[in-house]
């Protein structure tokens, strides 16, 4: 497993997060009645996924919050980041192909199915944006702070536990998976493809 430069992994997940944010902030414009839409029965609504995702990312944005504001030097800085052998394995089973293929698709763990009760309005939508306002400056602290120290442990719980960097990185490309779950639910309700 090769070393990734630090401050270009944290721009590269910076820029990627950059872009979620300006794709959420274009969904406000969509008529709500179309983000509660389901293509199919059996298959989520674009708010749907969004609760989705601030259930499964927001797992990981506690913990690195409490991580990074923990002052006690738990974190350390490294011109280079060495991804963890399981963090590299689950971030290649979740990070969308160049094409949008999926390399693996992952069953929902119950605890984050999405909640119906707060599908009336934009606020998974809001949630979402601040989580990834959120995301955007836990990365700026680790331009100092680095992305090496304490384990963070994954939604699956402590029998999988991630390097900080690979914390980023698999909740990030987790992200991006369901970013293109939006897409392909927006063009289906509304009839684009």
């Amino acid at each position: 497993m090769e070393a990734l430069d630090t401050r270009t992994l944290i721009a590269d997940l910076r820029s990627t997060l950059l872009k979620q944010l300006q794709r959420c902030e274009e969904l406000r414009q969509v008529p709500l009645g179309v983000l509660q839409r389901r293509p199919d029965p059996k298959r989520w609504s674009v708010l749907e996924v969004i609760e989705h995702m601030n259930l499964s990312s927001g797992h990981y944005h506690d913990r690195l919050q409490r991580i990074y504001a923990d002052g006690n030097g738990r974190l350390r800085f490294r011109s280079s980041f060495q991804p963890g052998t399981w963090g590299q394995r689950m971030l290649n089973t979740m990070q969308p192909k160049a094409d949008g293929t999926i390399p693996w698709k992952m069953p929902t763990i119950g605890k984050f199915e999405p909640r119906r009760g707060r599908l009336v309005t934009l606020a998974p939508l809001d949630d979402l944006i601040a989580m990834l306002n959120g995301y955007i400056g836990l990365l700026e602290r680790a331009r100092t702070s680095g992305l090496e120290g304490e384990k963070v442990v994954s939604t699956l719980g402590p029998i999988l536990r991630f390097k900080v960097g690979d914390a980023f990185r698999f909740t990030i490309a987790h992200q991006e998976r369901h970013m293109l779950q939006i897409e392909r639910t927006l063009k289906e309700v509304t009839g684009g493809g």
